[in-house]
């Protein structure tokens, strides 16, 4: 039989493959179905991993006047023969086979359709694989992990599927789960395979209408229940073995716990450490999963170069009025980078963590222009808030080999850089006695603690708790015999928080902070209109400047860089919106316990400014001025009184 050619596309259409029933073992027979996607067909779309590309299996495609062949994958052979009916045929969407892979202008528009197809499967089946490892196994103790759990997918908290089960082993989070060490090493095998490091399967997997299933070998188990364990697993103490079960743990984590309408900034961070053969598809893969604006209108477009890719991301993001910026993904790296420093590199992951919830911009937006010299360098707009003048390195130099990142030192030698940080910071005699722990112990976590969540967030530690454990570990007289499961946690965040960055002090003898390991003596800390971060930049002899990374700076977090310190008593908390599934910044006044949602510091609007009325005020003010358009929008979600014009009236020295 001849190979098989592929018909053009129409508009709108997709290919659906029609699997015909047969006996596992036997050649594999299909039909290529051309469908309107809008007319609703009946199919269930399978998200797998391709593997190896050597095309060394066979399907036969019944279509057409003559069978043809199509040449396949081992991975997906495989999948086909555990997927198929004995005595009635299936209908299936396939990327590898449903699209033209050698056409790529039909590529790029089927790829721009994949959340609608996606969404609009009657089922997503995720095939794992073939039974191995104790696959069957692993995946019976995470269901029955998961059916005696109830899960609070917004502040991650656990409770028990039944009251009047007596059993507590299955919520004890101080201990592992009941599972023989047989279990458990199944489990670690299962949460291993390849399937989970792919980055499609991000979009695959949130966009889809409703849970998935997921296949291995004969097994099955709902993505609700799968996730559902991998959450309580994650707020376990981990099994004593394998040794890195907690770090396999981690990386399939966020797809599990991840809901679908994120920040673009979110989604490319939670997917750092996703696998995929084409760099493009860092931004491509992943554009489906956060909000329209967030998109900011980018088409998947395989004529372009990665770089152009990232570069045309960076310039519409510094342009665009309702998206934060995205310098904060900078991370300058020593030796030579393959792009300009305020080009984010997201084919290499991070090795900082991100800095979640802050507000160093306040309620503003982007300022933005282009470089005339052809270059397209944006020019931003921000204030100098103050520059560093002395680094101290928080773990040795032998901890920032990447390898070492995925086998983590004792418990003890990251304790001993702790006390060791600590030592210095006091003795650098910058901060009152009285204010000392509570600085430092929020710059070393990066003020990320559950209270600053509504409702209390359990995937961050309590700030009270966290703090008096961390005057004890790092008090030099105090000693410590046992490093308990609290203290291992304890002591993991300090860790991944530390991981990359250096402990810095700057001109400003309060603020200090934590940078990339990167920074230098005398480079500048600047806060940006737009962009959550304070960043670390260095001048150059051309009169721009390098883009060394984001920081978390006490004292410049919350908008201080433009507006100074936040009245006595209020502060900024994240609420939950149960209407809308959504996130929102309140201000809370703690001593009379009032709130609101703009920023007290602020002062009136600016003349022809007026608060626009909408179904979501409670959550965020809209304005509108009376006689302009701001930027082309006739309706402005950030607040005017952080323009640049309004914040020169105020006396902030914008450059």
């Amino acid at each position: 039989m001849s190979d098989y050619s592929y018909t053009p596309l129409e508009d709108q259409h997709i290919r659906l493959l029609e699997l015909r029933a047969g006996a596992r073992g036997t050649v594999l027979h299909i039909d290529l179905i051309p469908t309107d996607l809008g007319l609703h067909p009946s199919y269930h779309a399978l998200s797998y991993t391709w593997g190896s590309s050597t095309l060394d299996h066979e399907v036969v495609i019944d279509s057409g006047a003559s069978p043809k062949v199509l040449h396949i994958t081992q991975n997906l052979y495989t999948a086909l023969q555990h997927l198929r009916h004995a005595a009635t045929p299936r209908r299936l969407w396939i990327d590898a086979i449903c699209i033209n892979q050698r056409d790529t202008g039909e590529r790029n528009r089927q790829v721009a359709r994949m959340d609608d197809i996606y969404q609009s499967a009657e089922k997503v089946i995720i095939w794992l694989g073939p039974e191995e490892d104790g696959s069957s196994r692993a995946i019976g103790a995470l269901d029955q992990l998961a059916s005696k759990l109830n899960v609070d997918w917004v502040g991650h908290g656990i409770t028990a599927a039944l009251p009047q089960d007596t059993n507590t082993d299955w919520l004890d989070l101080g201990k592992p789960a009941p599972f023989t060490g047989d279990v458990y090493q199944s489990i670690y095998c299962l949460f291993k395979r390849s399937w989970f490091g792919r980055l499609w399967i991000w979009q695959e997997v949130l966009v889809a209408t409703d849970a998935p299933e997921v296949s291995c070998g004969d097994s099955t188990i709902t993505w609700t229940s799968f996730a559902k364990a991998v959450l309580a697993l994650g707020y376990r103490t981990p099994p004593p073995v394998p040794e890195d079960f907690s770090e396999v743990l981690f990386r399939i984590w966020p797809l599990c716990t991840t809901r679908h309408g994120h920040r673009l900034r979110e989604m490319l961070y939670e997917t750092r450490f996703a696998q995929c053969s084409d760099q493009r598809d860092r931004v491509y893969g992943i554009l489906s999963l956060v909000e329209e604006h967030e998109r900011l209108g980018i088409k998947p477009d395989y004529n372009k170069s990665v770089r152009d890719v990232y570069h045309d991301v960076m310039v519409r993001n510094s342009f665009s009025k309702e998206v934060r910026s995205l310098l904060s993904c900078c991370e300058l790296r020593d030796g030579t980078q393959a792009m300009a420093s305020w080009i984010p590199d997201w084919s290499v992951p991070r090795r900082c963590t991100d800095i979640w919830e802050s507000r160093a911009c306040g309620q503003s937006s982007t300022q933005a222009r282009l470089s005339g010299d052809g270059n397209n360098v944006p020019h931003l707009v921000g204030v100098r808030a103050t520059h560093v003048t002395r680094r101290f390195e928080i773990l040795p130099d032998t901890w920032a080999n990447p390898d070492v990142r995925h086998h983590r030192p004792s418990m003890w030698a990251i304790r001993g850089a702790m006390e060791k940080l600590v030592t210095a910071v006091q003795e650098a005699q910058l901060l009152p006695h009285v204010q000392q722990a509570e600085v430092i112990c929020r710059v070393l976590f990066l003020n990320q603690f559950s209270e600053r969540w509504e409702p209390k967030h359990e995937r961050f530690p309590r700030f009270q708790a966290t703090i008096k454990r961390f005057i004890e570990l790092t008090d030099t007289e105090h000693e410590i015999s046992d490093i308990s499961a609290h203290d291992t946690e304890l002591l993991d965040d300090f860790y991944s928080r530390a991981y990359g960055r250096a402990f810095i002090f700057t001109a400003n003898t309060n603020m200090i902070g934590l940078a990339p390991d990167t920074c230098r003596e005398n480079d500048c800390i600047a806060s940006l209109l737009g962009c959550d971060s304070p960043m670390v930049l260095r001048p150059t002899a051309d009169g721009y400047y390098t883009v060394v990374g984001e920081c978390y700076v006490h004292g410049l977090m919350e908008g201080e860089g433009f507006l100074g310190p936040l009245p006595a008593h209020w502060e900024r908390i994240v609420r939950y919106d149960e209407g809308t599934g959504s996130w929102y910044d309140v201000y809370v006044e703690r001593k009379r316990g009032t709130d609101q949602v703009e920023d007290p510091r602020l002062g009136p609007l600016p003349k022809d400014w007026y608060r626009e009325e909408h179904p979501k005020q409670h959550l965020h003010t809209s304005y509108r001025h009376r006689t302009k358009h701001i930027e082309g929008f006739t309706s402005y979600s950030r607040d005017p009184r952080m323009l640049p014009e309004s914040l020169r009236e105020r006396g902030v020295e914008l450059q």
